[in-house]
């Protein structure tokens, strides 16, 4: 027994010996980070929810983290109607005309389903304050009219088809018989031409016979960004809170970089730390929302350093901001849910 015994033990002690030394090392294995941000992200998820119906009103925001349904929309938009009439058509409610420059239309090309599909311009919507069916066509030809780039020094209806030398946010005028003209930002339209101009250098003269193309307006708002400051409150115009997911989707069907795009946002948006109090909601649920559309974009390459710093900034966001999710208006907040689900959803990227 000894002598069968005596070449097992040996062979058996080298294993347990072996198991000994490896496993402190397994132990030592960092198990991956949490990434700062989740916590909060499910606190605002549970908030939202509580105040769902508030949200039902305003359903821009409300489709940024809810499905929409049809039933849903087309009773929203019951009391959208339509100003003026070609070439110069405005959408509206029975108070005024859109806030937003194209961003009814684009809620419609977000979630209208047409015989079940993605609209496309050849549809026509039945607005029912006119009683008309107007094509998607007949109002993104209209909304492209109704773009202009400002020139310093020059009021909108005195351009006379000249061009601004520096950059500039494109706006746009709206303007309906027996109304008022009003001036509104434009990037929900810009978004729209992205997507739906076939040719981004094609050319048109708005109302104030300025030439423009998409290519042309994309530049503008490209390098008006990269020379941007960052305020502390609410910027003048909306659009500087977009630009972010603006020109990521205008670098992908440009092909170009968006390396110089996240950099900017990481040496300015994300290095701010005071706000003005009243705006500081949403003014951080706009960062947070860009930040996870960097983190979304595949063509997006994150350095440690990079890494680090978001982490580090979603960590001082949740730590310092959003304690009283009740105080904060609930579209605010949609923009900050956007941006930590796509966190969430992509947080291997920050690892």
């Amino acid at each position: 027994m000894e002598d069968g015994s005596s070449g097992v033990r040996p062979r058996f002690a080298a294993i347990l010996f072996a198991a000994l030394v490896l496993l402190p090392a397994a132990a030592c294995e960092s198990a991956p980070r949490e990434v700062p941000g989740l916590q909060l992200a499910a606190r605002v998820e549970s908030n939202l929810e509580r105040r769902k119906a508030l949200l039902e009103e305003d359903l821009g925001h409300y489709g940024l983290v809810f499905p929409v349904e049809q039933a849903e929309l087309l009773a929203f938009m019951r009391q959208i109607r339509v100003f003026g009439g070609d070439p110069e058509l405005v959408l509206g409610t029975a108070y005024g005309f859109e806030s937003h420059g194209g961003g009814l239309l684009a809620l419609l090309f977000e979630h209208w389903k047409p015989e079940a599909r993605a609209p496309e311009l050849r549809d026509r919507f039945a607005f029912e304050p006119n009683r008309a069916n107007i094509s998607l066509a007949a109002i993104y030809a209209s909304h492209r009219a109704q773009l202009f780039l400002p020139v310093p020094g020059r009021a909108n209806g005195a351009i006379d088809g000249a061009v601004p030398d520096s950059p500039q946010l494109a706006r746009m005028l709206f303007r309906a018989p027996g109304i008022e003209a009003v001036e509104v930002d434009a990037y929900a339209f810009l978004g729209l031409l992205v997507t739906h101009e076939k040719d981004l250098e094609r050319s048109w003269a708005n109302s104030q016979r300025q030439p423009l193309s998409a290519e042309l307006l994309l530049e503008h708002a490209r390098r008006y960004y990269l020379a941007s400051r960052d305020s502390a409150g609410e910027p003048e115009d909306h659009s500087n809170l977009h630009l972010v997911e603006l020109l990521l989707a205008a670098s992908r069907r440009r092909g170009q970089d968006p390396e110089e795009i996240q950099r900017h946002f990481f040496e300015v948006e994300l290095v701010r730390r005071v706000f003005d109090p009243s705006d500081a909601a949403l003014v951080l649920g706009h960062y947070a929302e860009s930040l996870g559309r960097l983190l979304a974009d595949p063509r997006v390459r994150w350095s440690p350093p990079e890494k680090e710093q978001a982490r580090a900034w979603l960590g001082w966001l949740e730590e310092n901001h959003f304690r009283d999710l009740d105080a904060v208006a609930p579209r605010h907040l949609t923009h900050l849910l956007r941006g930590l689900r796509l966190v969430r959803e992509h947080r291997a990227r920050l690892e």
